[in-house]
């Protein structure tokens, strides 16, 4: 049976094809256009990343923060303690589900408006409000889950690097790495909040948590321009129009122009495809689910288990600079991976082999189960704790390898239909995550502090067996994927499409300047 989504954009593909044979006037970017987000210049593109990262990090942070107070919340509302840990779960289903919501809106009106609006509105900022002034759980766990849903908008901002580099243009790479690290804070959220629960109280610590949001907000919104080429396109087509030029129009404005059955079916239908039948999406998103999940779960386990040493809070969080230092640690390995990527790419004459970018995950697949071992038989006394801790720095190398080469692999083997298949692993990663957060006090106290972290390490080693299986038959996998195959199809087209434009587009400019004529922009 044929994919509805895929006969969808066939269908916008011919609507397009049929306009450009018309005599419309095609909006298109000029040489060196400055509002080209692509020829923006290094420190603009630096600036942007930085300050997405921040909200991305912040929003991170928030997730998580809500943990460091679960014992006063339990108290002040008589709740038991796995009720009291709903706040992080709810925030973390709603990062499951929300980029459902929020990725075609921001593919269709910008993302600066999609994300200045979660921000604002929904996110970690003015619904940090009511559960500041709580007079009941309920009201909390709702602000929460609505947080959870804006935050999903800034977690995918991940967009935007895409917008500012071509392909695998040096800078975009490494901008990325910087990216995935500022989605990685999360074991700062329960650092930051013990001690100001400690020095103000758990209300304050919502209330500070959005002041700060809310500073840090400012220069984004006043500093970080709309950065989808689409959009900027559509609004000078509109710019046009209102200008006397009538037929102007951008192609942002033929190819994403969608019914509300064709945004679900996107949105919902595809991902949800993907999830449950492409071995790449489905293995990688339980792989991920369980390095990124076992972070939310040690944000509720490590206190138990270092209270052994008779650490308690709020310096039993200090902890979890631990991961956060495993994780800093991986951010220069990215020049291992690029360097092996190159020479893969020589060795076989080919470039932009998906496969590549699972190289370095082979050092990770070793570290994640090893960490976990070493972390599940050294972390009791009478051995020094510190020997634990290093387990958990070996944790955060891997931890931030296994994120960004599952993301990169995923990327570049769905391409154009990536989103859908990011937005499937998403969907599993966070629900696992949010699973794993409830569940992880009993499942420590009831199986054993040793044992709980040892089936951990033998769920990943189990696991580690996917980027060796995908390296070897990940082109036999793709080959026999429907998916795969439609992105090859639509990245053939759309580079055949946009040479026409282009030479279309140059060629009017060229005999309109010749007869004295100004090229529209």
């Amino acid at each position: 049976m044929p994919d509805p989504t895929i006969a969808a954009s066939r269908s916008r593909e011919l609507e397009f094809d049929a306009d450009l044979n018309d005599d419309s006037e095609l909006i298109y970017w000029n040489h060196n256009d400055s509002e080209n987000p692509f020829n923006f210049p290094t420190w603009k593109k630096s600036m942007i990343c930085l300050l997405v990262c921040l909200q991305t990090s912040w929003v991170t942070m928030c997730s998580s923060a809500a943990a460091s107070i679960a014992h006063d919340i339990r108290n002040e509302f008589g709740i038991s303690p796995i009720v009291s840990r709903l706040p992080v779960a709810v925030f973390l289903f709603g990062l499951s589900v929300g980029p459902v919501i929020l990725t075609p809106l921001a593919e269709d009106f910008g993302r600066k408006k999609v994300l200045t609006a979660c921000l604002a509105i929904l996110c970690a900022y003015l619904f940090q409000i009511p559960s500041a002034l709580a007079t009941n759980f309920g009201t909390i766990v709702v602000s929460r889950a609505i947080c959870g849903i804006a935050g999903a908008a800034v977690i995918n901002s991940v967009g935007n690097i895409p917008d500012l580099w071509r392909g695998d243009d040096i800078g975009g790479l490494w901008a990325m790495n910087g990216w995935a690290y500022s989605a990685e804070t999360v074991m700062l959220g329960p650092l930051i909040g013990a001690y100001i629960n400690r020095a103000v109280g758990w209300r304050w610590m919502y209330g500070i948590w959005g002041i700060v949001g809310a500073a840090s907000m400012i220069p984004f919104v006043i500093l970080v321009p709309e950065t989808r080429g689409g959009v900027i396109l559509a609004a000078r087509a509109e710019r046009a129009r209102k200008s006397g030029r009538p037929k102007a129009w951008a192609i942002h404005e033929k190819l994403g122009r969608r019914s509300a059955s064709q945004i679900l079916k996107e949105t919902v239908l595809r991902p949800a495809t993907m999830l449950f039948t492409e071995p790449i999406v489905y293995c990688f998103a339980l792989y991920d689910g369980l390095n990124y999940g076992i972070i939310y779960l040690a944000v509720e386990a490590i206190p138990l288990i270092y209270a052994q040493y008779g650490v308690d809070d709020p310096a039993v969080e200090l902890t979890f600079f631990s991961i956060q230092i495993g994780v800093t640690l991986a951010l220069p390995l990215f020049y291992l991976q690029r360097k092996a990527t190159l020479w893969r790419e020589g060795v076989e004459g080919r470039k932009n082999v998906p496969e590549h970018k699972l190289i370095w995950a082979f050092l990770a697949a070793f570290l994640f189960p090893l960490s976990m071992f070493w972390f599940a038989w050294t972390s009791r006394p009478p051995i020094n704790m510190y020997v634990s801790l290093g387990a958990l720095v070996g944790f955060g190398i891997s931890g931030h390898i296994i994120f960004l080469a599952v993301s990169d692999f995923t990327v570049e083997s769905y391409g154009l239909m990536a989103s859908s298949a990011v937005t499937g692993q998403s969907f599993a990663r966070e629900s696992i995550c949010g699973i794993l957060c409830l569940v992880s006090v009993p499942f420590y106290e009831n199986v054993g502090f040793q044992w709980a972290s040892t089936i951990l390490a033998i769920l990943a080693t189990m696991m580690g067996l996917f980027p060796f299986l995908f390296y070897k038959f990940g082109p036999w996998i793709r080959q026999s994927s429907r998916y795969a195959q439609e992105f090859a199809r639509l990245e053939d087209e759309e580079r055949r499409r946009l040479k026409f434009i282009e030479e279309q587009f140059y060629r009017k400019g060229a005999s309109e300047k010749e007869h004295g004529k100004e090229q529209p922009a």
